[in-house]
């Protein structure tokens, strides 16, 4: 690809990340007050749904093993489809509790067969020896246009042009646009760039070499149920919140993101991945233990008025932990014996982490209600032994052995 072509091809693939996080923003992000006025689901459901929700994680790396022979752009498209088939039943067809689940299946379905794919076209179209600032521009224009969808959802709910009470959902509906239009983006790049990572062998691909990423999507998959779950559930379930102030708290999660990704990206290609992992861990135990401490005495009754702020503040540190996530692709690009496994390691590392999701979420949800708010933050702080662990192995052994090749 000469640079001339790789600059186009980036320019295409930004638009198609701002109109991925558009739908994102103004559908997956308001899913839990979706459930909430919709369906009247109490925290225990709230954990159970995310069963449906999530094993089409588990799905993902079967789905990139059987569709590799397509490439990562079009197997993409086809993502961006499954997405769009979801938001058009959950938009405008005002589906009951049992359809919903089976379209949000399909939704999670195409967004998640999505993940593995956006970080690898992500890294293809990287310019050499910038791997990872390349990354944190792009997870940058993520978190913007995720900003701009919090934005559309605050003043939408606040002003009364946005309700889960009428029969066409907006957000979503506007959230299948965009996704429809990413879709054309997508088959454009596919049709004018070569195809050079296909894959013919359909095999699903573990090695004990990439242990390490292993580990730390195994972590991921628990800790990323405090940003999808039970971080939103405290500010809508215990501070009794609607959707304005979860878009309002997203929007400022968004604005540190905006401004933190792109310095993480130049930090990882400056620090390397070891010393990023550190970083990771050290900031999960510490804001999510903190969360913690203050959800429990808010649950207790003890806490409120002005000090509901901290709590505020403890949700954003809380969700602001995703941006770290660029690194444990980067680290799955380091230590790849052969470029044309990353997609399909990342999709497995991907499936590793919703099997933790899905045990994680209803356990989760049941420590809540039996044992108290804060053991489910202390938990997943805890979880973050595995970036440790990673680390650990990385510094042990930065050139690893081909002896685990199949």
């Amino acid at each position: 690809m000469t640079e001339q072509n790789r600059q186009r091809a980036v320019r295409v693939f930004v638009a198609v990340l701002a109109l991925t996080a558009l739908a994102n923003g103004l559908g997956n992000n308001i899913l839990s007050n979706y459930f909430n006025e919709v369906f009247r689901i109490d925290e225990v459901q709230r954990g159970f749904i995310e069963i449906p929700r999530e094993s089409p994680g588990i799905l993902c790396m079967v789905l990139v093993a059987a569709l590799g022979f397509l490439g990562n752009l079009w197997m993409s498209v086809v993502a961006q489809v499954l997405v769009l088939i979801g938001f058009i039943v959950m938009g405008w067809l005002s589906p009951g509790y049992g359809v919903m689940l089976v379209f949000m299946f399909i939704h999670s379905l195409g967004m998640h067969l999505f993940m593995p794919l956006n970080d690898a076209v992500s890294m293809d179209l990287a310019e050499r020896g910038k791997v990872g600032a390349t990354l944190g521009k792009f997870k940058g224009v993520t978190t913007l246009f995720n900003m701009a969808a919090a934005v559309m959802v605050f003043f939408g709910f606040r002003t009364g042009f946005f309700s889960f009470q009428t029969k066409t959902i907006l957000p979503f509906a506007i959230g299948g646009i965009c996704t429809a239009g990413a879709a054309v983006l997508l088959a454009v790049l596919a049709m004018s760039l070569p195809q050079k990572d296909a894959v013919k062998n359909h095999k699903l691909l573990f090695r004990k070499r990439y242990m390490p990423y292993y580990m730390v999507t195994l972590a991921y998959g628990c800790q990323k149920r405090i940003k999808i779950v039970f971080a939103p559930w405290v500010i809508i379930n215990l501070l009794g919140q609607g959707a304005d102030t979860v878009a309002l708290l997203t929007i400022v999660v968004h604005l540190a993101g905006a401004w933190a990704a792109p310095i993480l990206g130049k930090m990882l290609d400056k620090l390397g991945v070891r010393q990023m992992l550190w970083a990771e861990a050290v900031y999960i135990a510490s804001s999510f233990s903190a969360m913690g401490l203050l959800a429990g005495t808010l649950a207790s009754g003890s806490f409120g008025g002005p000090l509901t702020w901290l709590v505020y503040g403890a949700y954003v540190l809380c969700v602001l932990f995703e941006q770290f996530n660029m690194v444990h692709s980067y680290m799955m690009r380091s230590i790849a014996l052969d470029p044309s496994e990353v997609t399909r390691t990342l999709s497995v590392g991907l499936s590793v982490d919703h099997v933790m999701a899905i045990i994680a979420s209803p356990v989760m949800g049941l420590i809540w209600h039996s044992f108290g708010v804060q053991y489910v933050f202390y938990l997943a702080a805890l979880s973050a032994l595995f970036q440790v662990a990673a680390a650990r192995m990385i510094s042990q052994k930065t050139s690893f052995s081909r002896e685990d090749t199949p």
